[in-house]
């Protein structure tokens, strides 16, 4: 049995999520950025939330998407340190696939930091291939964006 499961986000879910967020990046979103996100109408957003009942805070990794016709894109995704190397981002991104493809998507895009190995080698692994580079696209560090893409459907 799995040790975590995956949920719609609620606007209750942003307080913990600001956290992983703050943990997770140099930039992190701000409160309203998450707000705001999921008032997109074709916003697919999920929280995964720890099984365990001895956890102070349950929620352990979310993602954002948004599908744009038939494409999902991954705006952003983080899982909290203590939890990380447990197979939660391949599992729920697994999960989000599967539910873009009942929703329409036939591909999935999203951007990463060349820098961001871990990130890399996980999408990778999951099938994503690199299709284009955007110059200076952080604006933290100028660093370039790698703009990877995963198709779902075999017919694209």
């Amino acid at each position: 049995m799995l040790r975590w499961n995956m949920a719609e986000i609620h606007r209750t879910d942003i307080e913990p999520i600001l956290k992983i967020e703050q943990n997770s990046f140099r930039w992190p979103w701000s409160h309203i950025s998450f707000e705001n996100e999921l008032l997109q109408l074709q916003s697919c957003n999920y929280v995964v939330r720890s099984n365990e009942p001895q956890i102070e805070t349950p929620i352990i990794a979310y993602v954002f998407l948004r599908l744009i016709i038939d494409e999902l894109h991954i705006f952003r995704i983080a899982v909290t340190p203590t939890w990380r190397r447990q197979g939660i981002a391949s599992w729920m991104l697994e999960e989000c696939f599967r539910k873009g493809l009942e929703k329409g998507a036939k591909s999935v895009y999203l951007e990463v930091r060349p820098s961001n190995i871990p990130a890399v080698k996980l999408y990778r692994k999951l099938g994503f291939e690199t299709v284009a580079t955007r110059p200076n696209y952080y604006t933290d560090t100028k660093e370039d964006a790698l703009v990877m893409r995963k198709y779902l459907k075999e017919d694209v």
